[in-house]
């Protein structure tokens, strides 16, 4: 007996498109010899005549048309990396996204490589951090003039503290000097600003926290592939599979930006002598991975007649989706040989059991990660009271309100793109000083009676009876705006802190040892790190639970990759016969526009729907008054379909095709309440 595709051929060669009904045994003609098809096989009577598909008869053709109620097999799909990229194909491998990754972590983990690349020393309280970057693999990768590198600077810059700080060549470079001249263990110029930033004297100006949300708010979301507020990466099936490779050119330079990650780089050529060779890698799928998913097909077989051709066959579904996934159940999905996933390894017998030395250890990934500057040199913005408003664009409060009216001054910081480095370090400093709260700090340092000759103000005055009430040397300004006073010496002009933190940042980058001879030209600190082993935030545990309900979102374009031509083996008929989704009688019914076709001119091209007179008729006019079928009946969902149910016995019925040519079908429905074979006899008008 012929077994249609749903219900002989597995659902698993049809993913393959390798199982395909014969359907040169599915008809006969039926005149005075009369040709029957029976369980798939042929008969002819006595003058040897029989019928093939293709080509209709002129003379009545009789066909069996029937009901399978199995119902068919689920779809297993037991794939590798390989096997993925088989079955998905790179195009939807690139489009189903398997987990988003919040960036903080494996920020964090970049970042304290690189502040530690150098030694950690610079956590003491000494004026001398000691970098000494030969101690590490990434400190020696700067090579031996590492003093004078772009990736030294920004290590210099990560690492420094009150304790360590050096001014010179900056606009604090007078007060720290003349504070130091006073010779007060009070105002030691560490201790003042520590006291002044509030933070400890071995601690960074900015921390990695902050610098991190900072890199999210800039550097991240002005990349055009990122395509939220918050930093966060999208790892596709086609990223997991080739370990991430592909995030270097995803997430690479893309018009002006410059890119979140660096590109990948070949062996030395003639172009790029120098150049080292470097791919992005990560260990996150071992070479153990597995991947097995069980879904439910909703697909249904049903037999029918193509009027002009003959008999067939075809899937048709009542459900929105091709196949029903539950990737929640872990019996349903299952992962195996993520990074860090397994605590023992054994042979496929379950025996020979080795620990897993990496188990609960998240993976990690190699990458390349740049920073460039601006050629030229930022100014600060000190008009008084514009410069009050100079702020980013957009930028809000911690409650969210607008604050500021976007850049000002000419020539400022928040005129950069949010890529460049000078913007950032700037962003990181409004964090740290001006956003959770704003910084409000006011404080003589040395009075001579009723006048502060020395001091600093931050924002509104706080009213302390100890600093002088006529003691400004300028109007205050809103929480952040600073004032700083050394006697008569010139001190910075009044403004944001965060601007004159982001001076202070700009010449130490330029001059690595404060001596104020340039070591980095302008425009040329552009660090560039390569990392290994960055961690990515996630553990095996992490990744497989954000990919369940990740692949439950897109559970639709799955089924739709692995089963969504499933109608190019399908037969183009008018009509079938079929039992209703809520089960029940059998019924005829006529093809509708959701019963998917191919054409007769390309199988790969969906058929149009051009039936003129749908449906079931008890006359050769096929007017609506002898129309027999309904779309809406009692007790059935289905309303898309002209259907009817046939009587016990013999009838005649008039249909026409859709290309407008009628036929008479006779009908034999054997007596009993559930016929799941009748005898269809179908005659060209």
């Amino acid at each position: 007996m012929i077994r249609r595709l749903a219900s002989a051929c597995s659902i698993t060669l049809l993913l393959s498109v390798a199982c395909n009904g014969d359907d040169t045994a599915t008809s006969a003609t039926d005149s005075d010899t009369t040709t029957t098809t029976t369980g798939g096989e042929t008969t002819t009577d006595s003058d040897g005549t029989s019928a093939t598909s293709g080509v209709p008869a002129t003379s009545p053709t009789r066909y069996f048309l029937r009901i399978d109620d199995e119902l068919p097999p689920d779809v297993v799909l037991e794939m590798d990396k390989d096997k993925a990229l088989e079955i998905f194909g790179e195009a939807a491998a690139k489009d189903l996204v398997l987990i988003e990754v919040d960036s903080t972590q494996m920020l964090v983990n970049a970042l304290t490589a690189i502040q530690s690349a150098c030694g950690k020393t610079w956590e003491n309280f000494n004026e001398d951090p000691k970098h000494n970057c030969t101690l590490t693999e990434l400190g020696k990768s700067f090579g031996p003039d590492w003093k004078k590198t772009p990736e030294f600077a920004l290590v210099r810059l990560l690492t420094m503290t009150p304790a360590n700080a050096v001014v010179t060549g900056t606009s604090l470079e007078k007060m720290a000097n003349t504070l130091a001249q006073i010779n007060d263990p009070n105002l030691k110029f560490s201790k003042v600003l520590a006291d002044t930033l509030g933070i400890a004297q071995n601690q960074p100006f900015i921390s990695i926290d902050v610098l991190v949300a900072a890199l999210k708010k800039t550097l991240l979301v002005s990349h055009p592939k990122v395509d939220n507020d918050e930093g966060v990466l999208s790892i596709t099936l086609w990223d997991a599979v080739n370990d991430m490779q592909p995030l270097s050119d995803f997430y690479g330079p893309d018009g002006d930006h410059p890119g979140i990650l660096y590109p990948d780089s070949g062996e030395p050529n003639a172009n790029n002598p120098d150049q080292s060779p470097f791919k992005t890698k990560s260990n996150a799928l071992t070479e153990r991975f597995k991947m097995r998913v069980i879904a439910e097909s909703n697909l249904r077989w049903v037999d029918g007649i193509d009027l002009g051709v003959g008999g067939g066959d075809m899937f048709v579904t009542d459900a929105d989706s091709i196949l029903s996934f539950d990737f929640l159940d872990p019996d349903k999905l299952v992962i195996e040989g993520v990074f860090g996933q397994e605590k023992e390894f054994c042979d496929p017998e379950g025996k020979n059991c080795e620990e897993n030395l990496d188990y609960g250890k998240e993976p990690t990934i190699d990458m390349r990660f740049r920073i460039g500057e601006n050629a030229q040199a930022i100014v600060p913005c000190t008009e008084t009271p514009t410069c009050f408003d100079n702020y980013p664009e957009g930028w809000t409060d911690i409650e969210g309100n607008p604050l500021g009216l976007g850049p000002l001054g000419d020539n400022t910081v928040w005129h950069l793109s949010p890529w460049i480095m000078e913007y950032l370090v700037g962003y990181a400093a409004l964090l740290s000083y001006g956003y959770d709260p704003p910084l409000e700090y006011d404080k003589c340092l040395v009075v001579d009676e009723t006048v502060c000759d020395a001091g600093i103000w931050i924002g509104e005055p706080s009213g302390n009876e100890n600093i002088p009430p006529d003691s400004y040397p300028f109007d205050p300004g809103p929480a952040g705006w600073s004032i700083f006073k050394a006697f008569d010496k010139s001190t910075p002009a009044p403004q944001y802190l965060w601007e004159l933190l982001g001076e202070v940042a700009e010449v130490a980058i330029h001059d690595t040892n404060g001596d104020k001879i340039t070591d980095i030209e302008p425009g040329e600190a552009n660090p560039l790190f390569t990392l290994f082993g960055v961690g990515i935030g996630l553990t095996a545990e992490d990744m497989i639970a954000q990919i369940r309900p990740k692949m439950q979102e897109q559970a639709d374009e799955v089924a739709n990759v692995i089963l969504g031509k499933y109608w190019k083996n399908n037969k183009k008929l008018d009509f079938y016969y079929r039992r209703p989704a809520e089960g029940g009688a059998p019924y005829l019914y006529f093809v509708a526009e959701s019963d998917l076709r191919p054409s007769d001119d390309d199988p790969g091209v969906l058929a149009e729907y051009t039936y003129a007179k749908p449906g079931f008729f008890s006359c050769r006019e096929m007017t609506d008054g002898c129309k027999v079928s309904a779309t809406a009946i009692d007790g059935l969902a289905d309303t898309s379909h002209e259907k009817y149910q046939l009587p016990e016995g013999e009838s005649v019925l008039y249909v026409e095709d859709d290309a407008g040519k009628a036929y008479e079908v006779g009908f034999y429905v054997p007596s009993g309440p559930n016929p799941t074979e009748i005898v269809a006899t179908i005659a060209a008008l």
